[in-house]
């Protein structure tokens, strides 16, 4: 298990209570324990994160691990389930989405083409590609969701960073 990968996800902001109100100080408190939890994971040997860049906790943690990687050896891929992934994002996230792109290892495009129906199942096959190359995941909120159930059933290291 390649222990020293780490994938980064977590619960739908949108549910949690600041939402999208980044400037909130619960929201700023939530990231400094993300921003903490990187470093920590970092320290015992994780230095190679993925995230899928969805809005929330993965782009969170995509913005700093590009930020740490000025001055650590650590690594970041972003795996692209679908070329227009930020269509729903606002501009802000957009932008944020691909400065992300810009400033990561590396990018591992899935699949170009796709139908609206079909987004729930790339975005199980991106989790499934991580899952299979990762043996660490860091997971934001209270768990749930295909990708943490997965994890747990592949018996990953999993930690749990509580809002």
């Amino acid at each position: 298990m390649k222990t020293n990968r780490c994938i980064i996800s977590g619960v739908d902001i949108s549910v949690l209570p600041f939402s999208f109100n980044e400037d909130s100080r619960e929201c700023q408190t939530v990231k400094n324990k993300l921003l903490n939890e990187i470093i920590a994971l970092h320290n015992d040997g994780v230095d190679e994160f993925y995230t899928d860049c969805s809005y929330g906790f993965p782009m969170w943690g995509g913005e700093i691990v590009t930020g740490l990687m000025k001055y650590n050896d650590i690594r970041l891929y972003v795996v692209f389930p679908y070329e227009n992934q930020p269509y729903k994002y606002s501009q802000n996230w957009q932008d944020r989405f691909y400065k992300v792109h810009e400033l990561c290892t590396d990018v591992i495009p899935m699949f170009v083409l796709f139908s609206q129906n079909d987004e729930s199942q790339l975005l199980k096959k991106v989790a499934d590609y991580m899952l299979a190359d990762c043996g660490r995941l860091l997971f934001c909120g209270e768990p749930s969701g295909y990708l943490y159930e997965q994890a747990v059933k592949d018996n990953k290291d999993i930690t749990i960073l509580t809002i």
